[in-house]
C-alpha cells in the first residue's frame, strides 16, 4: 500500500501527540535556536517523512514537524509515528519576554503529557528545571564556571536515582554518571570534535567506543585495548592534525571483525544551501538492518522552499540496491 506523508504550514489544534528526535545520551540544555538543530539557513517550518519500503510497496513510518519564529527560536516540535502503534506528540515552546519559560508536551498517550519549567536567576543564567508528569517527575540543577559556561547538571528523579553530567571544557568532552534507585552506578563519556559528535562510551563490560564518522556518515563500534577515554582523544587529535590519516585508520577499524557498522547513511542529496533534503538511512543494530528513505521540506525565513517530504521514487530507484 502507497501513501505520501503531507504537512500543513501551522499546525495549531492538536489534541494528541509523539515522540522526541535523537539527542546526545547525556544531559543537554534544551535547544532553541535554528542553529542548534543542524539548519544551513534560517527556517520557518521543516518537516521530515521518514518511509519504509520494500518489494510491495513503501508506507510512511514517522512524520516530524518543526516550527520557528520570526528570530529564529523553535515553537512547536510535533511528531507522528504510522502503524500498529501509533502515536503523535507536539512540544509547545513558550517563551517570556524573548526567554524560554517552558516546554509543554501533550501526547495520544496521556501518560506521557508532561511540563518542563524553566527556572533562571536574577542575572539571567539558568538554574534549574522543574518537569511534572508521570514519566517526567524530576528537576535538573545547573552550576557554572568562572567563564559562564555549564559546567554541571544534575537530575533527581522523585521517585529516586539521579544523573549528573559533567562538562570538560578544557578537553571538549562529557562525563556522565546515572545512579540508579538500587545504587547501581553507571558511567558513560562522549567526546566532541568542536560542536560535532566524535566518539562516546560506557565503563563497564567490554571495551567497546562508537565512533561518529561524520565523513563517512556513518556509526561503528569498535572493541579497543587500551584506556577507552585516552585512545578517544588520540584519534580525535590524529583527526585534527590530519584528516587524511584519520580517514584511513577509520577505513581500517571498520574492517576489523571486532567492529561493526550499527548506523549509515550511504546515499543523500542536498540543496544548494547545504541542507540535506533526501537520504537513505540504514539502522543496522537490527538483524536485517532497518532500512528507509527520509525526505524533508524546509520553508525558509525568507519564503524560499526547497524539498519535499512525499516520497521520491526516482531517489528510490538510485537507491534500491544498497542494502
Amino acid at each position: 500500500m502507497k501513501y505520501t506523508i503531507a504537512f500543513l504550514l501551522l499546525i495549531t489544534s492538536l489534541t494528541v501527540c509523539a515522540q522526541p528526535q535523537t539527542e546526545p545520551s547525556h544531559l543537554v540544555p534544551p535547544k532553541t535556536h535554528w542553529q542548534s538543530f543542524g539548519f544551513q539557513k534560517q527556517p520557518k517550518q521543516v518537516g521530515i517523512g521518514y518511509y519504509k519500503s520494500d518489494s510491495l510497496g513503501y508506507e510512511p513510518a514517522m512524520l516530524e514537524v518543526y516550527n520557528f519564529n520570526e528570530d529564529g527560536f523553535i515553537t512547536q516540535k510535533y511528531i507522528r509515528i504510522f502503524g500498529e502503534y501509533g502515536s503523535e506528540t507536539v512540544n509547545n515552546y513558550v517563551y517570556s519576554n524573548g526567554v524560554l519559560d517552558s516546554i509543554n508536551t501533550l501526547a495520544s498517550a496521556q501518560n506521557f503529557n508532561s511540563q518542563q519549567k524553566l527556572h533562571y536567576s536574577n542575572s539571567g543564567q539558568l538554574t534549574h528545571i522543574t518537569a511534572t508528569g508521570k514519566f517526567a517527575d524530576y528537576t535538573d540543577t545547573y552550576t557554572y564556571d568562572d567563564s559562564g559556561m555549564v559546567a554541571t547538571i544534575e537530575r533527581k528523579w522523585k521517585s529516586g536515582g539521579s544523573k549528573k553530567t559533567f562538562f570538560k571544557h578544557n578537553g571538549n568532552y562529557v562525563r556522565e554518571k546515572e545512579t540508579a534507585p538500587d545504587g547501581k552506578i553507571t558511567e558513560s563519556y562522549t567526546v566532541y570534535d568542536e560542536d560535532e559528535l566524535f566518539a562516546s562510551f560506557t565503563l563497564g563490560g567490554r571495551p567497546v567506543v562508537t565512533f561518529h564518522d561524520s565523513y563517512h556518515r556513518i556509526e561503528f563500534e569498535t572493541e579497543v585495548n587500551t584506556h577507552a577515554l585516552n585512545y578517544a582523544l588520540e584519534q580525535r587529535k590524529l583527526k585534527q592534525s590530519n584528516p587524511e590519516a584519520f580517514n584511513k585508520l577509520m577505513t581500517e577499524l571498520q574492517g576489523k571483525s571486532t567492529s561493526r557498522v550499527v548506523f549509515d547513511i550511504p546515499a543523500m542529496a542536498t540543496n544548494e544551501q547545504g541542507d540535506w533534503t533526501k537520504r537513505l538511512q540504514i539502522d543496522r543494530r537490527f538483524s536485517k538492518g532497518e532500512r528507509r528513505l527520509v525526505f524533508k521540506k524546509l520553508v525558509y525565513a525568507d519564503g524560499t522552499e526547497s524539498g519535499s517530504t512525499d516520497y521520491d521514487l526516482l531517489f528510490e530507484r538510485k537507491t534500491e540496491r544498497i542494502k
